[in-house]
């Protein structure tokens, strides 16, 4: 997988650039953003780390249109010099509106795209390789994207009523809590999430609370790592700690500053 998806990344050499873009109103409900990566020429090759994030994306690199499916623990990948990227990420749940693939399917997954959507990727692809910029290449997934719309499956709302639940800190959180509260049964929710996010709204839960911690200690914070853990809604700082360590292999300190990116 391309590493510039960069969903959260850290440790970028000198010379690596990254931006994100805001979408058309048609599409803002279904995608966080288009977006485009460049790496330098110089500096060493390293390895960089992708957080978990909800997300599924489309990504442009060498020549090569591929998926990058949602992850369910964070993943190291090569970054190589003078390479650039360009890349669509969709919001949690609405990618297989699209893709017309359920995202489970995709789990853990980077793959060629042409293998999820046959010649509307050879289509993309060429468009792509012959922009004329990397900002440029984004509007073109954008409107290629946008183009979907009409054909595109509807979303599942009830799953994008639960991932707003999900996202906000609740004490009393459970499965079986926000079934009953959305008015499915337990079977339901997890078989409806599995289709739309990939995985079970569980560890969707447990992805948004290590977002919020990573967007709350993405700039200096006077209560420490305490407070940060409160914040996100860990039950304490141990908590804290064994989650970064399950999901990104990572000790909070070392995410402390992480670049925030849109989902």
């Amino acid at each position: 997988m391309c590493p510039a998806n960069a969903r959260t990344h850290a440790d970028s050499p000198p010379t690596a650039s990254y931006a994100e873009w805001a979408v058309a109103p048609a599409l803002d409900e279904s995608v966080a953003c288009v977006w485009a990566a460049q790496i330098g020429a110089d500096g060493d090759r390293h390895v960089q780390r992708v957080i978990p994030d909800g997300c599924i994306d489309l990504v442009f690199c060498e020549g090569e249109l591929i998926i990058a499916g949602p992850d369910t623990e964070s993943v190291e990948l090569e970054v190589v010099p003078n390479r650039s990227y360009v890349g669509l990420r969709f919001r949690p749940g609405r990618a297989p509106a699209f893709l017309r693939v359920p995202a489970s399917e995709l789990l853990d997954q980077r793959i060629a795209a042409a293998e999820v959507l046959g010649a509307r990727a050879t289509a993309l692809s060429d468009s792509l390789a012959s922009a004329s910029s990397l900002r440029v290449a984004a509007a073109v997934l954008e409107k290629t994207v946008t183009s979907w719309l009409h054909d595109a499956q509807p979303s599942d709302a009830l799953v994008a009523r639960a991932c707003v639940e999900l996202q906000t800190p609740r004490a009393d959180w459970s499965v079986s809590t926000l079934a009953a509260q959305l008015g499915v049964s337990e079977r339901q929710l997890r078989r409806r999430f599995q289709h739309a996010v990939g995985y079970g709204p569980k560890l969707f839960e447990r992805v948004s609370r290590l977002r919020r911690f990573i967007h709350a200690a993405s700039s200096p914070h006077p209560g420490g790592l305490a407070a940060l853990a409160a914040e996100a809604g860990y039950a304490d700082q141990p908590h804290l700690t064994r989650e970064c360590r399950e999901l990104t292999a990572l000790t909070p300190a070392q995410l402390l500053g992480y670049p925030v990116t849109a989902a």
